[in-house]
């Protein structure tokens, strides 16, 4: 009926780039936790490695785009998009779209290259990330994002999560407020918001494997990526370089007088603090670690 017009069906963002002919997407772009996005994904990232292996000269990355500006209007079928008809007739699709979707997708997808780090007291402490005094730290990332995940010395601390509740793509965060959880059992943790900004990507192997982020959280156990909207004034509040080491001696000198008050435990000289203190010495107290070392119980 003319005047009449049709919502347009949520097609798939590897559908918009013209790598595949037609797909819907049922998940709110919620690529993340997306299984056909991270097969595709996987499947990039070994042709990614194979073509580098061949020419030994990086994949164009182009420029990275938001989550939100994937499914913007004007880059939907009729926009800028191969038709049904082009791509029967073998037509390509726009110069550097693919490579441009590759790229993006395992640009952050991908386990990210650990900091440099040094030792103090067994925990090991980045030199060339910024931290938050509610222990998650913060890298810094191509495109303007930011990469976050929780410190060594919180998971040595609280020890390996059963849970990590992760925000939602979308959701807004506020520095110094509430930004996910961590559960290990019955005990909950929140931890703060590093910064203000809204959260792009949610670690898939995170969501599925907790552990991850006790195991290796300066690598496979990063949490989100967020697209930062206050960062200047926020790095402003963050440690970074040496002050990371000492405040993290200190919060270890911290932990010791506790543990000495509470177990009677003390650390020889040049010694390490054990994994998993709150599984080894409960009689701390869930709540008082939160408070003492997150700052929100």
């Amino acid at each position: 009926m003319a005047g009449t017009t049709t919502e347009r069906p949520p097609f798939c963002i590897w559908m918009e780039a013209g790598v595949i002919d037609y797909k819907i997407c049922n998940r709110d772009f919620d690529c993340a936790n997306c299984e056909f996005d991270r097969a595709m994904t996987e499947a990039a990232r070994r042709n990614l490695t194979l073509q580098r292996a061949k020419s030994g000269v990086p994949i164009p990355r182009g420029s990275l785009i938001s989550w939100q500006e994937r499914v913007r209007p004007q880059e939907r079928p009729g926009r800028g998009r191969r038709s049904a008809a082009d791509r029967r007739a073998g037509a390509v699709p726009p110069a550097d779209s693919y490579e441009r979707l590759l790229a993006e997708q395992t640009e952050i997808l991908f386990t990210p290259e650990p900091p440099r780090t040094t030792e103090v007291f067994g925990f090991q402490v980045p030199v060339n990330s910024y931290l938050h005094k509610g222990h998650t730290w913060v890298q810094l990332e191509i495109g303007g994002r930011v990469r976050i995940g929780l410190d060594d010395f919180s998971q040595k601390v609280l020890g390996p999560p059963d849970e990590m509740r992760l925000p939602e793509l979308g959701q807004a965060w506020r520095h110094n407020t509430v930004g996910l959880e961590l559960i290990r059992g019955s005990n909950q943790a929140a931890v703060l918001a590093p910064v203000d900004g809204i959260v792009e990507v949610v670690n898939p192997r995170v969501r599925q494997t907790p552990g991850l982020a006790h195991d290796d959280p300066y690598g496979e156990g990063w949490l989100v990526v967020v697209s930062p909207t206050n960062l200047k004034p926020d790095l402003e509040q963050l440690l970074y370089g040496r002050r990371n080491v000492a405040w993290i001696e200190n919060e270890a000198h911290k932990l010791l007088g506790m543990l000495s008050a509470a177990a009677g435990v003390t650390l020889p000289s040049g010694g390490a603090i054990i994994d998993d203190v709150y599984g080894h010495f409960p009689e701390l107290g869930w709540q008082r670690l939160v408070r003492e070392f997150l700052h929100t119980a």
